[in-house]
């Protein structure tokens, strides 16, 4: 007599090796991107936000501090206030130091370029040179929470490993509430869902992308 096999569906939170205590390894997200996601299945986080600047009282140069019109907020943005000081004067031109909201430097910027790490913007020299010291204020608030599957093509923000879905959630026709695993927590590598075709480096860098949030693949 012939029997049917029983296939098991896969369990909310069941790549999990551990995580810490309470929820500090999962945040609630939206889920996007008209597809059924698994549990285990790797998302990217698309970036969005606001971002308002503002230049220090005081500034010797007049010169315009410009934010992305589309895109202000990029990959890796964090919510509070980014500074923006001059650190090298020179003549109708300069050099800024970007510091974010933590204190940390991200990077350096000439005047008339782009600077493009976590915000996006350029600064235009005016009539009177910056001198250093000058400063703008750039406040970063509502950030995006909208994850979709990671996308190795994207540049949204979501090519980048930033968490896992604990559950199965079926976003097919619509967008819906999750919980995602973003940090301080260990996790089978046999148990995660990657783009279809992801190669081995890919797979590779986006598993280094995990760890430095804290989500470590076993």
């Amino acid at each position: 007599m012939s029997q049917t096999p029983l296939v098991e569906g896969r369990h909310d939170g069941g790549f999990l090796v551990s995580e810490a205590r309470g929820h500090r390894s999962r945040d609630r997200a939206t889920l996007s991107g008209a597809a059924k996601i698994q549990a285990g299945q790797v998302l990217g986080k698309k970036t969005g936000g606001t971002a308002v600047a503002v230049a220090k009282a005081g500034n010797t140069g007049n010169g315009t501090f410009t934010l992305d019109a589309t895109t202000p907020v990029v990959g890796g943005a964090q919510p509070g206030v980014y500074v923006v000081r001059c650190t090298t004067a020179a003549a109708n031109g300069g050099t800024f130091r970007v510091f974010d909201p933590t204190g940390d430097v991200i990077g350096d910027v000439a005047v008339a370029a782009t600077f493009n790490d976590q915000i996006k913007f350029v600064i235009a020299d005016g009539a009177d040179d910056f001198a250093v010291g000058d400063e703008f204020d750039v406040t970063v608030s509502a950030l995006s929470q909208i994850f979709v599957p990671l996308s190795l093509t994207a540049s949204d923000g979501s090519q980048v490993a930033a968490a896992l879905s604990f559950a199965n959630v079926d976003v097919t026709d619509a967008d819906q509430p999750g919980t995602v695993v973003t940090r301080d927590c260990e996790v089978n590598g046999f148990e995660l869902f990657w783009p279809t075709g992801a190669s081995a480096a890919q797979i590779s860098t986006g598993t280094a992308q995990l760890a430095a949030q804290g989500v470590i693949v076993r």
